[in-house]
Formats: C-alpha cells, structure tokens, sequence
C-alpha cells in the first residue's frame, strides 16, 4: 500500500501544477519590458501622424524570397505607382510592420525605399496554438494593429496583395465610419475573457474559399467567416486585451489558421462584435480575370506561384508590377529602360 505521507504530497504537486495550467486569465494583458510593443525602424520619432493608415506585415521565417519581394510591390504601389498611389492630401499612412525574424538588410532596403517600417513585438503564444506551417507562428504578431490608438482607422491588407485601384476612398465608407455598440447578449460573453469595449469597429470581406474558390460567383456570396488577408478597424488596446485573453484558453478557437481563427471567433456574427462586410469590390481572396473585369479593387494570391487560365492576365500584372518597381527604384521611371 503507497505511504500516504508521499501519496498526498505528490498529489497536492500535480492538481496544483494543473489547476495554474488551465486556470482562467481573463484579465491576461501581455506586456513588454520596456516602453510600448511597437517603434520605428532606426529611429526614436513617433509613428507618422495621421488620421487612418494602412498596414502590412513581414516576418523574416520564410525562405521564399517573393514574400519579400511581395512586400515591396504593395510599398510600391501604395506609395509611388500611377493609378495606385495613396493622395498625399488624404491623411494615410503606410506601415510595413515587421516581426523580430525580419532580417536587418531587408528593413534597411524598405526604410531607403520610402516606406515607413515599423518593428512590432512578438505575440508570446500559448502551448496550444501550434500549427503545420512553421512560418504562421508570427502571424499572431499582426494584432498589434489593435494597439496603434494614435489612428481612427486601420486598414490591414496581406503583402501577397494585387492593388488594382486606390484605396483611400475605403476610409470614408458609411460602414466603416462610426463605432457600433457591443451587444448585450449575456450567453456569448465568457467570464474568463477579458471584458470587451464598449464600443467597437471592424469589417472585412467574406471569403471566396467557402463559396467555390476560383469558381466563386460574381457579385459573391456572403459567408459567416471573413478572410484576414484585408480588414479594417478602430484600435482600442480594451479589444487588444481581450484577444490575448482568448488565446489563453485551450481550443477556444482553432488554431490551424492561427489569427484568421482568432479573428473570426472575437468577431463572430453571434457574438457581441458581430463583423461587418465590406462592400465585395474592395477585395478577392481566390481572385481570378473575371474579378479585376468587375472592379475588385485588391487581389489576395501568391502570384509567382499558382497557375491556371484564370489567373494568368493577374500573374502578367503582377510581373509588370514588379518591372515597374525596379525601374522606378533605379531611377528610370516607371515605363522607363
């Protein structure tokens, strides 16, 4: 028979050691040793001041080079190509903001660029979120967007990300412009979750994966889930506390798709944020010839690497694009030898 003076203490160990385990942190905030969670790049000026701004995000884990390279276009389009940059009068900034991997050659060339980078603090992840594809592990890091309170409007757009159009104009959208209430509906509101703002901002596109991929219709079909390639919302560091609280519970939500998953789960349509949708001409994930026909503003695809017939007018965009960037960096102009 065990002795039970080594029994209990050994039992007292374990309950103890799981109880901290899964006991709730609701109030959960993750802080940074020293100052705030995000800083530019070689410099100890503030952000830029501006009303709104757009924001993009690299991490170095990857060893394709076109993800880079991808970044770069966006900067360049965003910021220097005709029919696509940002009007200097409209009071928007562009971030590149970028994970601890980055490596300091790339943020040195995007900073001579004219693009203003912005390094972030890693997201500390819990034991459980893991996922197969090593490179998304940073991709938590991007919600330090929630933090940035010195702007109205953020609006985040993935740097695998065709522009087609401008995009200032998505600022001044009925539907992004005024805060909405949180909900009252007691059954969606967890006591191990850190408590929710009063009031609340934020929208995105449905995503064409669930409704036929490439296939998908035109105009198309709304979806219960949004993709996190392209959103749009008001920081409030109460919203940032509260993701973080989330990411604290075992499988609250799934974390093969990691923040895309987050997202979706604190913003659930019935939840107490219920998301908004984006008029559909503002992005497509799955984007084929037939959407950039139909005034789809932003195309969200890895160009350099899928193929088929409904993409190929897109990859020869994409590829004039990065022409154009070279040129112009080189000092030749956009349509110059």
């Amino acid at each position: 028979m065990p002795n039970p003076r080594l029994v209990y203490p050994i039992f007292t160990f374990v309950f103890l050691f799981l109880f901290y385990q899964f006991l709730p942190h609701g109030g959960a905030v993750q802080k940074t040793a020293s100052g705030p969670s995000y800083r530019l790049f070689n410099s100890s000026s503030p952000l830029p001041s501006s009303r709104y701004a757009i924001a993009t995000f690299l991490t170095g884990q990857s060893a394709d080079p076109n993800y880079f390279t991808a970044a770069r276009i966006l900067a360049y389009q965003l910021l220097h190509a005709n029919g696509t940059r940002l009007d200097l009068a409209s009071s928007i900034s562009f971030l590149v903001l970028c994970s601890s991997s980055v490596p300091e050659e790339q943020k040195v060339l995007l900073t001579d660029e004219g693009t203003t980078v912005v390094e972030v603090d890693d997201v500390k992840l819990p034991w459980w979120v893991k996922t197969g594809v090593t490179r998304w592990k940073e991709q938590f890091t991007k919600l330090r967007i929630f933090e940035m309170t010195q702007y109205e409007r953020v609006l985040f757009i993935d740097a695998d990300t065709l522009v087609a159009q401008p995009l200032d104009a998505i600022f001044h959208e009925p539907e992004v412009k005024s805060l909405a209430p949180r909900l009252d509906r007691a059954k969606q509101q967890r006591r191990d979750e850190a408590a929710l703002p009063a009031s609340w901002f934020f929208a995105a596109r449905s995503d064409n994966a669930l409704t036929g991929e490439r296939a998908h219709p035109i105009p198309p079909l709304q979806t219960p889930n949004f993709s996190a390639g392209f959103w749009i919302a008001a920081p409030d560091k109460l919203l940032f506390a509260h993701m973080m609280s989330v990411m604290q519970h075992w499988r609250r939500f799934d974390p093969h798709t990691m923040e895309q998953s987050l997202l979706n789960y604190v913003f659930r349509r019935e939840g107490c944020m219920p998301w908004r949708e984006l008029d559909w001409r503002w992005s497509a994930t799955w984007p084929g010839e037939r959407d950039l026909n139909a005034g789809v503003r932003t195309l969200h695809e890895k160009f350099w690497k899928v193929g088929g017939t409904e993409v190929e007018e897109l990859k020869r965009r994409w590829v004039k694009e990065r022409e154009r960037m070279g040129r112009f960096y080189r000092g030749a102009g956009e349509d110059g030898e």
